[in-house]
C-alpha cells in the first residue's frame, strides 16, 4: 500500500487532509475525488491532471491513478485518447434511460411497501421532506438535488430491499454528479416540495393507487425539467449560463 507523502516544514510534517485520515489509501483517495465531484468543486467537463490532483492531496500518482480508473470504470469520469481523464457528462440518452430505471425500482419499492407494512413513520419521512424545504432556500442546486436524494432513498428504504434502495442510490448520484447545474431554474424545488407533500398525504391515508400517480407523475416532471435544461446546454456555451 503506498502512503502519503509528507513534505517537511520546518522540522515537522504536514498531515495528510481530514478527508484521509481513515481506510485504506486507495478507498480514501477514490472516495475524495468522487466527494470533489458530487459537492462540484470538480465540475462536469473538468479534466482530472494526475499531478495536481496528488499534490492536493499529498499522495503519489499511484493511487490516484487507480482511483481514476476506478471512477472511469463505473462511469463517473471518461478518457479522452491523448487527452486524459474528465469529469463525465450526463446526455440525453443515459439521463433518460436511468430516469426510466429510477421510476421502475422507486414504483417497485413503493408496492412492495402497500404489500408488506401496515404502518410507517410518517413523522420521519416528513422530517426528510422538511429538510429538503430548507435546502430550497438556503443551499445551492445540487445540494439541493442531494437532499431531494435522501427524501426518496428514505421512502424506499421502508420496502426492507437493501439492493433495490443500492441501485437507486447509484442512479440519484449518476445523475446528479454527471449534470451542469449552470442555468438550472430554480423553480423546480418549490415544485418538487409541493409534489413531496402530496406523496406524503396519499401515504399517509394509506391510499396506493394515489401514490404511485403522484410519484410518477414526480419523477416524470423532473425528468421533462432535466431534459429541457440539456436542451439549454446543448444549444449555449456553459460558461455563459453561470
Amino acid at each position: 500500500m503506498t502512503s502519503a507523502t509528507k513534505v517537511p516544514v520546518e522540522g515537522a510534517a504536514i498531515s495528510a487532509p481530514e478527508e484521509l485520515k481513515s481506510g485504506s489509501l486507495n478507498t480514501k483517495i477514490y472516495n475524495a475525488i468522487k466527494q470533489r465531484i458530487l459537492s462540484n468543486r470538480l465540475r462536469p467537463g473538468t479534466k482530472l491532471v494526475h499531478e495536481q490532483l496528488a499534490n492536493e492531496l499529498r499522495v503519489s500518482r499511484t493511487p490516484v491513478r487507480e482511483a481514476l480508473e476506478r471512477l472511469y470504470s463505473e462511469g463517473y469520469i471518461v478518457h479522452i485518447l491523448r487527452r486524459g481523464f474528465f469529469v463525465a457528462e450526463i446526455d440525453e440518452t443515459e439521463a433518460r434511460e436511468l430516469y426510466e430505471l429510477r421510476e421502475a425500482l422507486e414504483v417497485f419499492a413503493l408496492r412492495k411497501v402497500f404489500e408488506t407494512t401496515e404502518t410507517w413513520p410518517m413523522e420521519h419521512i416528513r422530517a426528510l421532506n422538511g429538510q429538503y424545504r430548507v435546502a430550497i432556500d438556503s443551499l445551492g442546486t445540487r445540494d439541493r438535488m442531494l437532499t431531494d436524494r435522501d427524501f426518496h432513498l428514505g421512502l424506499a428504504r421502508l420496502a426492507g430491499n437493501g439492493r433495490v434502495v443500492d441501485t437507486l442510490a447509484s442512479i440519484f448520484d449518476r445523475v446528479i454528479l454527471k449534470r451542469r447545474v449552470e442555468g438550472y431554474l430554480p423553480t423546480r424545488g418549490p415544485e418538487a416540495y409541493k409534489e413531496h407533500i402530496a406523496l406524503i398525504e396519499a401515504l399517509a391515508d394509506h391510499d396506493a393507487a394515489s401514490s404511485e400517480a403522484i410519484l410518477r407523475g414526480h419523477i416524470r416532471s423532473a425528468w421533462g425539467r432535466l431534459h429541457e435544461h440539456l436542451q439549454v446546454l446543448a444549444d449555449h456555451d456553459p460558461d455563459d449560463l453561470d
